[in-house]
């Protein structure tokens, strides 16, 4: 039974698409420790995420608002969103945030109501070999990293994030000293491309293979080149072990949190910001107009102490309703302007408020706007581009989303998109109408953020 300020361990897995975890049916043994923690506590079989892309995504799970508020997502969250953070250090809770994404520092202000926050950054750089003219080509090679490991010079790729076991331990060493209550966020990356473990390059062909795959994937991704089908089992392959290597420092964590003192009362939430395209519409990764499933269909699973075990909820829910949900569980008054509700009433009155059953996600861009109203059965996408061809999908016919049936389902389609219209509106209430400024990017942070896929 849950004291009342339980603690709290928010997981957030980039890139981590529901069914390549065998709570969610696959069949590979990929997961078992995010498996067990499933089994431990709720799984919720249908969670929408906010956004297509980090930065459209976090904005919903941490502040519990919508990406196109307060001036947008792109750069630093506005100190005029509410912060359900904030609300929990004010109420006694020792907050921590860890972060391994570029996009969730404290250049983006991800810190704000932190009382501790670890911005970790990789130490290493790409080889000078990639800064010369020609040199990709030549680190394409093999025979390039023969001749560099003869003389001791490493020529693998540079890390792009800090590393999944890395991570665990700067979480486990601050968990050692802390006090309860506590809640802590802490976001893995090693499941977003390029998913190389860039420590296990160690031979010549692998390291080669790692650049090689760098360049593919920014030209399918960039100048329309088509992947072959022995690079997506590749690619897939390289996902999977990804997922395998980060589901073992979870499990690493888990033991470490129920070994500990305050094991028995501290709920663990585990949810990804998004999933990841595998050529479903002939891309590969979370391209920020795809506002189909596969991106905004993710795994949501919550350990909360006192509640019945290995529990499954089927009914629709948002991650826009995690950090009202934190709230309620820690017995805080949420503050103003968050716009999810409390999940707890699924799992103590076994129902929830209506506006609860319909979740918007976003695409938004300072001159696009891309919004889909989803239900359990349809899913609506409007574009501001196109304002005059929205897409609709009947979800229970059509999982993959393959036919428009918006001729179909008149009724239907005018009122999805008038709840898209009220959405803009709502939006416009609480945006303040200014942009605010993308960070400064050194060469460096620059270099991370295009081989990770957000910069040409």
């Amino acid at each position: 039974m849950l004291m009342n300020k339980p603690n709290v361990l928010l997981l957030t897995l980039d890139t981590l698409r529901a069914d390549r975890l065998g709570c969610y049916g696959y069949q590979a043994p990929v997961t078992p420790n995010i498996d067990r923690l499933a089994a431990s506590g709720i799984r919720f079989d249908q969670a929408i995420t906010g956004g297509s892309w980090t930065q459209a995504a976090f904005p919903v799970i941490l502040t519990s608002t919508f990406a196109s508020m307060y001036g947008g997502c792109l750069g630093p969250l506005s100190p005029e969103r509410p912060s359900p953070v904030h609300t929990l250090a004010n109420h006694g809770y020792e907050t921590a945030g860890f972060s391994t994404s570029p996009l969730l520092s404290k250049s983006y202000g991800y810190n704000r109501g932190f009382n501790h926050f670890a911005d970790l950054v990789p130490d290493e750089r790409d080889p000078a070999l990639r800064r010369v003219k020609g040199g990709q080509r030549l680190l394409r090679n093999p025979v390039t990293h023969y001749l560099s490991s003869a003389i001791g010079v490493r020529t693998r790729p540079g890390r792009l994030y800090v590393s999944a076991s890395e991570l665990t331990d700067e979480v486990c060493h601050w968990l050692d000293d802390v006090e309860d209550p506590f809640f802590a966020w802490v976001h893995y990356m090693d499941i977003h491309w390029p998913y190389h473990r860039e420590e296990t390059l160690t031979h010549p062909r692998q390291i080669a293979q790692a650049w090689q795959d760098l360049g593919d994937m920014h030209s399918a991704n960039w100048k329309g080149q088509t992947l072959t089908s022995d690079q997506k089992a590749h690619y897939l392959s390289l996902y999977e072990e990804a997922i395998r290597y980060t589901d073992a420092q979870i499990g690493r964590l888990l033991d470490h949190i129920e070994n500990s003192e305050f094991g028995s009362n501290t709920v663990v939430i585990l949810v990804s910001d998004h999933g990841e395209e595998f050529l479903e519409r002939r891309r590969w990764g979370h391209f920020e107009t795809n506002l189909y499933d596969e991106i905004l269909k993710v795994p949501l699973i919550m350990s909360v102490p006192g509640v019945a075990r290995g529990r499954v909820i089927e009914q629709q829910v948002r991650a826009l309703d995690i950090m009202p949900t934190v709230l309620d569980i820690c017995h805080c008054a949420p503050p103003e302007g968050l716009e999810g509700v409390s999940l707890v009433p699924l799992w103590t009155a076994g129902e929830m408020e209506e506006s609860s059953e319909l979740s918007i996600s976003e695409m938004w861009r300072v001159d696009r706007h891309i919004i889909a109203v989803r239900t359990e059965r349809f899913k609506y996408i409007w574009d501001n581009r196109h304002p005059d061809s929205p897409e609709l999908y009947d979800l229970q016919a059509d999982p993959d989303e393959r036919r428009n049936v918006l001729d179909q389902f008149p009724e239907q389609s005018q009122r999805f998109q008038a709840q898209a219209t009220a959405h803009l509106e709502r939006v416009a209430v609480h945006n303040n109408k200014t942009q605010l400024a993308e960070p400064e990017l050194d060469d460096e942070l620059i270099r991370r953020l295009r081989d990770l896929g957000y910069l040409e």
